[in-house]
Order: C-alpha cells, then sequence, then structure tokens
C-alpha cells in the first residue's frame, strides 16, 4: 500500500512524508529530493561544490527526525511496525562526492534494483495493516502548516531574480546567463523571466501580467526591444 505526501502531527511536532510503502510488520519512509548540481558530502554535511560550497539542510538529518516522529506516532496509536527510511535523488543530473555508504541514500540508477527487490517482499497486508492506513489517512493534515504565509502586498516583496537552487539573490549576468554567486547554478536569463512570471501568477492570480510588470518584478536592466523574444 502506498501513501503519498502526508502530513501528520505526533508529539506536537508536524513531519512531511514524501512517500510511505506498507509491507506487512514494516514501513518504509521515503524522502525525495531533487537536487541539481555537484554536492559533496563532508563530516556529515551536505554542500554545493560550486560557488563558495555553501552548506544546505541535511536531508540524512530531516530523515531521521521524520522517522523518530513516526515510530513515536505509532506507539501512540499501540501499533508496532519497523520502520525503515531513505532518501530518494531523482535528478539525473545531481551528483554527490564522497557519497557515505553507510547511509540510506538512494540514487535514481539504483531506483530500478530497488523497486525490484521491494517487489520481491511479501505484500499480503492484514486488517491491522488496513486499519492503520486508515487511520493515517483520517490524521492527514489538509491544510498544510508549510503553507501558512502573513498577507503580503507587491509593494512589500523584494524585486529581483534568484537562484532556481539555493533562491540566492546574489546573481551575475553573463552573456546569455545568470549564474549564481552563492552555488555556482546557471540559468538562461529568459528561463529566469519565464520562472518569474510563473512567481506573479502565482502569488498574485488576480493581477494582470504586463510587459511592464515583468520587466520590474525581474528587474531586468536592458531595453524593451533588445528583449521582444521574451
Amino acid at each position: 500500500m502506498i501513501l503519498n505526501d502526508l502530513i501528520l502531527k505526533s508529539n506536537n511536532s508536524n513531519l512531511q512524508i514524501d512517500s510511505t510503502l506498507m509491507f506487512p510488520k514494516t514501513i518504509y519512509l521515503f524522502g525525495v529530493k531533487n537536487f541539481e548540481g555537484d554536492h559533496v558530502y563532508e563530516n556529515g554535511n551536505f554542500y554545493t561544490l560550486n560557488g563558495k560550497g555553501k552548506e544546505i539542510k541535511n536531508p540524512l538529518d530531516q530523515l531521521k527526525r521524520i522517522k523518530f516522529l513516526f515510530r513515536q506516532l505509532l506507539q501512540n496509536l499501540g501499533y508496532r511496525y519497523n520502520v525503515e527510511g531513505y532518501v530518494v535523488f531523482i535528478n539525473p543530473e545531481f551528483t554527490l562526492y564522497q557519497s557515505p555508504k553507510d547511509e540510506p541514500i538512494i540514487y535514481l540508477s539504483q531506483l530500478p534494483r530497488f523497486m525490484k527487490k521491494l517487489n520481491e517482499l511479501p505484500c499480503q497486508l492484514t486488517k491491522q495493516d488496513q486499519a492503520l492506513a486508515d487511520k493515517l489517512v483520517a490524521l492527514h493534515q489538509t491544510e498544510s502548516p508549510y503553507t501558512r504565509i502573513r498577507p503580503y502586498k507587491y509593494e512589500e516583496l523584494k524585486k529581483g531574480p534568484t537562484c532556481k537552487m539555493c533562491h540566492s539573490s546574489s546573481l551575475t549576468v553573463c552573456g546569455k546567463k545568470l549564474v549564481c554567486d552563492d552555488c555556482g547554478c546557471e540559468e538562461l536569463v529568459e528561463a529566469a523571466i519565464l520562472r518569474g512570471v510563473g512567481e506573479l501568477q502565482l502569488l498574485f492570480p488576480d493581477m494582470k501580467i504586463t510587459t511592464n510588470l515583468v520587466y520590474e518584478w525581474c528587474e531586468v536592466r536592458v531595453r524593451k526591444r533588445e528583449s521582444a523574444g521574451f
């Protein structure tokens, strides 16, 4: 049984599980990451390899927290299961140097073998398994605590493009590309502008999107007639 995008509460703490696979006696928790580019694992931490080697949130620490809270939730509900967890890096353009061999990490190239292994496990669920699944679905928080934001106005928001990977605003224009000064990520200026249009549509769905608005939001410092293709 597969339960996706569960948001639960355990001991007054929120936990979000990208994917939950239920087998008899064992539950697998998966944190799916779409990281892109070159990274390095050093001293238990994750760093971007390009730019200034910026440290990013450790997905393995996030997984440990989720497993701990999920075990507590099961205990409070009166269930006993083995709980295993994995971090899955699904982006084919992601590379992790000095990857730890003893950590629960699955790369895109390893997914077929891992799925084959799971398919070989006994999967006849019991009434108890179904009852637990029903309880987890019932406990799912339909209003995500991670999306609550205060009211905002267009005039209050900082303008200008940000890095599509680390969201830094420290960007340098190199020809037709924007290069992040922090992580080294590169993106075509045209793609960044289109991404900015998407942000406007998401943040202000009732606002009329005009050329002037896009140029103001993206802080594009080029003449419009030179950018007629955008």
